[in-house]
């Protein structure tokens, strides 16, 4: 009954002042600030709003807790923690250091004598005064103090000076056996607070708890530890569960990998806060305690956060490069995911940094400091830099995509992949080489793949003892050889006789094969080359040895009678008026091109002779 005879206390004068305000015909208005103009105004400000926390806190809430009278609690304590200068404590933890500093500062300026109300100077007294004591008032025989704020929305209000608030408990236990000097409408009100719960846990679970379970440990209530390892127990589980689930998909379907491990820092940022309102709220942990948790929980959070920006650029990139007008390992398909990873990279910087200036780190100084420490830091990952602008070339010219074949220096190799660093290229014999994208960048790169047409060039020597009349039949079956074949574009293919070689007279035969099948165009060099020694054979000529090696033997010579075969029908090309040199006439040309069968006549993909 003690604690309602004091709300009547202090209610009746709150009554009588409500009725004289009435009947002075003022308004009363709930969204006036509270004044803190004077020491005794702050003074007077903070004493009834804490008494009115705790006489919500007797007659509503330890009676019956619920969670809008827990809101409600927490909104009164705010209104006392307005009392406090709070700038030298991390935002993260002002709410719990403001809280426990409140309820120790309540009990001290309720045990300790006060001065009475007019020697405690008011707003016209600090006008009057001048230097230090209009900008500080010390209560007499202590040495809590309060300060005038100098600048900012508040500016001109006494508050709790940052030593006060961060002394509030010593004072407290200084003074923590003194009997109340003033009536309070909940006695040991720091105490209660100390040992109870949220409002899942009433109070009269806490007293009905063994004392063992209810003695301190590290200044916190034993129960309370129990609690803390209960729910991080079942926050490991949860998240060795979600491991799990972010190891699924595999290199083929990267879309789904990307979605799986973004699941992972989505539940930490999600499970995060929830384990710390249990353990601030339900299990109601206090004092550095309550510091460590709730700074702990901000940090996990922002690095949850970064950590998921970084994974949703991926998640983000996989998606864009699943549409079927990107190859997966095409250029720029890696290009998404690098630009994506910047952008990841640049959101996830950022987020930590608000994150750790919010906890209470001093970001700008240690950016300010990097400033004179990136210089040596920027020399030591030159090339690391100059491997990612070297890459960054090679995605914004694209001389090479990823599966192109390629030759760079004197290599043949096929290009798998091109990272932030380096660029893979698998060999001719199968071996992967990793070449710097710096180096690369520099180095002639000779695209394969792109060509769009195949190149056969070579020199056919034959014999001296070849006569001129063979060499025109040579040169004219071979220029047919060239416009009849269906795969060889006849622009601008030439068979030519260049020169007098040391041992040879020289023909070059020069043709593009129109296919980029590397396999394609193998069988099609193979198929012109036989076809060039049949029509050589067939001239009575022979191919010229290049070699020097000295020889004894018969020798056949020329083949007399296809010797004769041939001029007669060079003689005849020129009786007729068609002997076509230099060039043949568009008639004979178009008579000739595309004359040839092929693949030949009895091969497995030749056409086959209708029935």
């Amino acid at each position: 009954m003690a604690p309602f005879k004091c709300i009547r206390w202090v209610a009746a004068p709150c009554v009588f002042l409500l009725g004289v305000t009435i009947a002075l015909g003022q308004e009363v208005n709930p969204l006036k600030p509270a004044d803190r103009s004077s020491p005794r105004a702050a003074i007077r400000t903070f004493l009834d709003s804490v008494d009115t926390f705790g006489e919500f806190m007797a007659r509503d809430y330890l009676p019956s807790p619920s969670r809008s009278r827990y809101e409600r609690l927490i909104l009164l304590a705010r209104n006392a923690n307005q009392g406090l200068d709070l700038s030298e404590v991390p935002p993260v933890a002002r709410l719990k250091t403001g809280g426990a500093a409140v309820v120790a500062l309540y009990e001290v300026l309720s045990r300790i004598p006060l001065p009475p109300p007019d020697k405690i100077p008011d707003a016209s007294q600090i006008e009057q005064a001048a230097g230090a004591d209009a900008q500080q008032w010390v209560i007499p025989s202590t040495e809590i103090t309060l300060v005038r704020v100098q600048s900012g929305h508040r500016s001109g209000e006494f508050l709790f000076s940052p030593d006060t608030v961060a002394r509030a408990g010593e004072f407290y236990e200084r003074v923590r056996a003194m009997p109340y000097a003033r009536p309070v409408p909940l006695k040991n009100l720091r105490d209660i607070i100390g040992s109870s719960g949220g409002w899942m846990i009433p109070y009269r679970w806490i007293e009905a708890m063994p004392a063992s379970v209810r003695a301190p440990i590290a200044g916190q209530p034993g129960w309370r530890w129990i609690g803390l390892a209960l729910l991080l127990i079942v926050f490991a589980l949860f998240l060795s569960t979600v491991h799990r689930v972010s190891r699924w998909g595999n290199e083929r379907r990267p879309f789904l990998r990307a979605l799986a491990r973004f699941a992972m820092p989505v539940s930490v940022l999600l499970a995060m806060p929830a384990v710390a309102h249990f353990a601030l709220v339900q299990l109601n942990f206090l004092g550095s305690v309550a510091n460590w948790i709730k700074i702990t929980s901000e940090t996990i959070v922002y690095l949850a956060s970064a950590w998921m920006a970084l994974r949703l650029a991926s998640v983000v990139a996989e998606a864009i490069i699943a549409s079927p007008d990107i190859a997966p390992q095409s250029i720029d398909a890696h290009l998404i995911r690098v630009g994506a990873r910047l952008v990841g990279a640049v959101a996830g910087a950022t987020l930590i940094a608000i994150g750790a200036d919010h906890v209470g780190v001093p970001v700008y100084g240690i950016v300010a400091g990097l400033g004179v420490g990136g210089l040596a830091i920027a020399l030591a990952a030159q090339p690391t830099i100059e491997n990612l602008i070297g890459g960054m070339n090679l995605f914004a010219d694209r001389p090479v995509r990823v599966g192109d074949v390629c030759k760079y220096g004197d290599t043949i190799g096929t290009l798998e992949a091109i990272g932030i660093r380096s660029a893979r290229i698998r060999g001719a014999d199968r071996t992967l080489t990793t070449i710097p994208n710096a180096a690369l960048a520099k180095m002639p790169i000779v695209n394969l793949t792109q060509r769009d047409q195949m190149l056969i060039q070579t020199v056919i020597g034959l014999r001296y003892e070849t006569t001129p009349e063979q060499l025109r039949y040579v040169l004219v079956k071979l220029r047919e050889l060239l416009l009849g074949h269906p795969r060889v574009n006849p622009d601008p293919a030439y068979a030519r006789f260049v020169g007098l070689g040391a041992s040879s007279l020289n023909i070059e035969v020069f043709a593009y094969v129109m296919t980029k099948d590397w396999g394609e165009f193998l069988g099609i060099r193979e198929d012109i080359l036989l076809r060039v020694m049949e029509i050589v054979e067939q001239s009575g000529s022979a191919l010229a040895f290049p070699s020097q090696t000295l020889y004894l033997g018969r020798d056949r010579g020329t083949d007399e009678n296809k010797t004769h075969a041939a001029e007669a029908s060079v003689q005849q090309w020129r009786d007729k008026g068609s002997l076509p040199f230099p060039n043949f006439s568009p008639e004979q040309a178009g008579e000739i091109r595309g004359s040839i069968v092929f693949p030949p006549v009895g091969t497995s993909g030749a056409p086959r002779a209708k029935p």
